[in-house]
């Protein structure tokens, strides 16, 4: 009878369940490259290849590892994944002579069950919007990590407000996220939109990163992207719906909201024909105001 370590046990149950559910991949799959199907069972039997024992052998070991296929586990327990399948198949491996292998493969699957139900389940994916790492998982489906299927994009959220009052827009999420994270705030004056091409970047909050508070606002789209801007976690979109102030108000608004607009000098505007407009808008709303 061929003999075989543990490692050896490992990879051919991999390659039997491989072969026999086509396009899923049972957690045995996962983890190493496959060999002969065959050599498993006939080092359990003893038995040929066309031998009914063999046949039988195979099938059992299929019929086992079927429900693992529906397992997923946090990210960071792939590992702790891993070591549970290798210690069940030890086991089995240790009983072959010492007991019926339908009694040792079962006690070797409850082994895995009963060890899955001890890790720390994944956080469930919090919709509607954001990529949430904390919440990605690994599949025995596929043997990938899945992440959430959510738009870093939230949908825009309608802010009423006056023109003579201050607003704090706040680009908190629901989830958990690393606490030094950026955030940029931006701005398209008078546009309800998402087009990331129209947006002018504001200067730092100092209520706070994760907050902004506008004197005097004026209608437009206020946006926040929280991470570094090439790989945000998730972006939100605020639309500032203003009614009328009073005619001081309007007075200074147009210097107030000079001291809002900013960007570094080595950084250039996210449009200049957005820039170039709101500079019109801005000259255009001051000579009215002269007028008055």
């Amino acid at each position: 009878m061929l003999c075989f370590g543990a490692m050896g046990w490992w990879v051919a149950l991999m390659l039997v369940l491989a072969l026999w559910l086509p396009g899923v991949h049972p957690c045995l799959f996962c983890f190493g490259p496959p060999i002969q199907r065959s050599r498993l069972c006939h080092d359990i039997t003893g038995a040929p290849v066309n031998d009914p024992q063999h046949r039988h052998c195979l099938e059992a070991l299929v019929q086992a590892a079927v429900p693992l296929a529906s397992v997923t586990v946090g990210s960071g327990q792939r590992e702790a994944l891993q070591q549970i399948i290798m210690d069940a198949l030890n086991y089995l491996e240790k009983q072959k002579d010492k007991k019926p292998f339908e009694v040792s493969l079962q006690e070797a699957v409850n082994i895995i069950w009963m060890k899955l139900s001890q890790l720390e389940e994944a956080p469930a994916c919090i919709p509607p919007c954001g990529y949430q790492p904390a919440a990605r998982v690994f599949q025995c489906a596929t043997c990938q990590f899945v992440d959430c299927q959510f738009p870093l994009d939230c949908p825009v959220q309608d802010m009423w407000t006056r023109a003579d009052e201050a607003i704090t827009l706040h680009c908190d999420v629901p989830f958990a996220t690393p606490s030094d994270l950026p955030v940029t705030w931006m701005f398209a004056k008078d546009l309800r939109t998402q087009d990331l091409a129209v947006f002018d970047e504001l200067k730092e909050s100092v209520e706070g990163p994760l907050s902004l508070t506008l004197h005097d606002p004026i209608s437009g789209t206020i946006a926040c992207c929280l991470g570094v801007l090439s790989e945000p976690l998730i972006r939100k979109y605020f639309y500032l719906n203003v009614s009328g102030g009073t005619v001081e108000a309007e007075k200074g608004l147009q210097a107030r909201f000079r001291a809002v607009l900013s960007w570094p000098k080595s950084r250039t505007p996210l449009h200049h024909m957005a820039s170039l407009g709101l500079g019109l808008a801005l000259g255009f709303m001051a000579f009215v105001l002269l007028l008055v």
